[in-house]
């Protein structure tokens, strides 16, 4: 089944079904690095896990993955995060997709629904650098080449709740942004 919700619009349902945080929060300079300047914001946190680290996780089947967080300052603030994910039988990228609200924990944790009613996803700040990504039931993702629901081998097993990434260049992440726009933004930024 493809996706019928791409990033940017994700974003405009959740603001008009409210799930919107107030305004720019000290939980965005956590998140992000820094508040909103421009009404905007990005982040990109990436991990690919060695040889090691899988064969001691069996039930792991993400062998990477790459999380890119965005923040919008229109009528509100409003999150969206993309995720790119290979895993241990496919060479295909598979991305994850959804739409996030702010807790009010005070730690700048998002909670994100997938598209398509296909799961949440907790981003949880772990220190300056880095993020824990909670994915406890498992998540939707669908190849983005071919529009189509990941094969049943093909998800997040057993071993595939709670990912620690790290910050990187948010061109790290242009593989994984739909909006066009936004890629262009980053793609020139120097």
């Amino acid at each position: 089944m493809k996706p019928h919700i791409r990033f940017p619009l994700a974003l405009a349902i959740l603001a008009a079904s409210g799930g919107v945080a107030a305004a720019a929060s000290a939980g965005d300079a956590t998140v992000f690095g820094t508040v909103p300047a421009n009404g905007k914001l990005y982040a990109c946190y990436t991990r690919s896990y060695d040889k090691a680290h899988l064969a001691s996780h069996p039930k792991q089947n993400a062998r990477d993955m790459a999380l890119f967080v965005n923040a919008v300052d229109e009528d509100g603030q409003q999150y969206g995060l993309a995720i790119g994910v290979h895993f241990r039988k496919s060479p295909r990228l598979f991305e994850v997709y959804g739409g996030c609200s702010q807790s009010d924990d005070g730690k700048g944790t998002l909670h994100c629904g997938v598209e398509c009613d296909g799961g949440q996803i907790d981003v949880s700040v772990k220190d300056e650098t880095s993020v824990l990504v909670s994915i406890p039931d498992g998540a939707r993702t669908w190849d983005p080449e071919s529009g189509d629901d990941a094969p049943d081998n093909l998800h997040f097993g057993a071993d595939d709740k709670l990912f620690r990434l790290d910050r990187t260049d948010l061109k790290d992440c242009l593989g994984i942004i739909a909006d066009e726009e936004v890629k262009a933004e980053i793609a020139a930024m120097k």
